[in-house]
């Protein structure tokens, strides 16, 4: 026969919460963090080797005193600034999507700095590479071309100057990835319906939270 007594009862039993599916909680999303800078930083030469193949070369005539424009007002500087910008939208978008869609467990702010770094890394190595490529032949010819030799300076971007602390400047369009990756980021964060951003972790409370409701009702009145 059971017992009428309910002086023992102690409320509703609390079930067991199971162990986060992190991977690590903090120091695992910082990790994953640091790889993704490093991917995407790596990815940036990639947008180099392309801005380099579409963005034109700025050609020069060779005088006494040097180098000189062809035409007073060389449309390859706007060029070579425009295709930076149009490759470093479109490369920055392409991140931050890739980084949303393909690691959502590791979605929140740790993620997007990791976004944040591995763009701006990105931006001055395909600055890097493609300014690079031809500029050990271009500098040769400015030394040695006879007078009146068009010569064709690399691709540049006029945004880049030297600083005695460090290498180059990072700094106009050289942000224009890591704007669009940031931009990009915030807006999918803006429209998740989950408030953690992590679709398995917000799940996984709601059923928790649901079991505990139905706990806490199967109790004594």
């Amino acid at each position: 026969m059971l017992s009428d007594d309910t002086s023992q009862y102690q409320g509703p039993i609390e079930p067991g919460r199971p162990a986060s599916s992190g991977g690590g909680g903090r120091g695992g999303d910082v990790l994953w963090a640091l790889a993704l800078a490093a991917v995407i930083g790596v990815l940036g030469l990639g947008l180099g080797l392309l801005w380099h193949a579409l963005a034109p070369t700025l050609p020069l005539r060779i005088v006494e005193e040097g180098a000189v424009y062809t035409s007073p007002e060389p449309e390859q500087l706007a060029a070579a600034e425009g295709w930076f910008v149009l490759l470093g939208l479109g490369f920055g978008l392409l991140c931050a999507i890739a980084a949303w869609v393909l690691l959502p467990a590791r979605r929140g702010p740790i993620q997007l700095a990791g976004l944040l770094l591995g763009t701006l890394v990105a931006g001055w190595a395909a600055w890097w590479l493609g300014h690079d490529i031809g500029l050990s032949a271009y500098q040769d010819q400015l030394k040695n071309a006879p007078v009146d030799t068009i010569v064709h300076r690399p691709v540049d971007l006029r945004a880049v100057k030297k600083l005695t602390f460090f290498p180059y400047a990072i700094g106009g369009a050289l942000l224009i990835p890591a704007l669009a990756a940031v931009v990009t980021y915030a807006l999918a964060a803006a429209w998740s319906r989950f408030p953690s951003l992590r679709r398995h972790e917000d799940e996984q409370e709601w059923a928790e939270h649901d079991d505990d409701q139905f706990i806490a009702g199967a109790g004594p009145s």
